[in-house]
């Protein structure tokens, strides 16, 4: 009985140390691994599945995204970026601090983009309502994501598996894409590394009901 108590307290902790990691992952968003220097990026439109290509070059190897075409989308209505011209840029993660393309409402673009409905334009306009938009859209597949991203939207951080938007920030002049990247199975929290305390917490659980069973 003594060595089961002693099993309890144990998860007890590795359940709070999990806990501590869900609320930094929900803080800081997914830890994607981005080059930190310029990488080069063109747009490629029209396209029928979304706003442009966003195509990536010059990227090293060893982080979560690659050299290729991605679907991409505009966050920026108010500039321009010329089809099929090469820019120098750098990625950010739309949930980082340091985001060069502030806005309180990233964690509602990243659930639309997680929740498509309707055509790409009905996409779209529902990205450009609430960032650096403000204009609800005319179709009804563009009102109902609004909507939905309003009611469930707040505080969303896309799971691994699921897409979240990286900001391709080229200069305060140039029209700001977003592309959709798929977070990695093996995300971890800065810090706190999930795969280590789920697989920790598993064990402990397991040998607490083979004690319990056995005493």
């Amino acid at each position: 009985m003594e060595n089961f108590s002693k099993t309890v307290t144990v998860l007890a902790f590795f359940a709070f140390a999990l806990s501590t990691a869900n609320l930094a992952y929900a803080t800081s968003g997914p830890n994607i691994n981005l080059p930190s220097g310029e990488v080069t990026v063109k747009v490629d439109y029209p396209s029928s599945e979304c706003y442009y290509y966003v195509i990536l070059n010059n990227i090293p190897e060893g982080y979560h995204v690659s050299n290729g075409q991605f679907l991409g989308w505009c966050v920026d209505e108010h500039n321009y970026i010329s089809n099929g011209k090469t820019y120098s840029a750098t990625l950010y993660s739309s949930y980082a601090s340091n985001n060069p393309h502030p806005d309180d409402d990233w964690d509602k673009v990243n659930y639309i983009l997680n929740h498509k409905q309707g055509s790409w334009s009905d996409v779209q306009a529902a990205i450009w309502y609430f960032i650096d938009g403000g204009i609800m859209p005319s179709s009804d597949d563009g009102k109902a994501m609004v909507s939905n991203a309003n009611a469930f939207g707040e505080g969303f951080v896309p799971a691994p598996g699921e897409k979240m938007a990286v900001v391709v920030w080229i200069n305060s002049n140039t029209q700001v894409p977003i592309i959709e990247v798929c977070v990695p199975i093996q995300n971890t929290v800065p810090e706190y590394p999930l795969g280590p305390i789920l697989g920790t917490a598993s064990f402990f659980a397991a040998l607490g009901v083979y004690r319990r069973k056995h005493s």
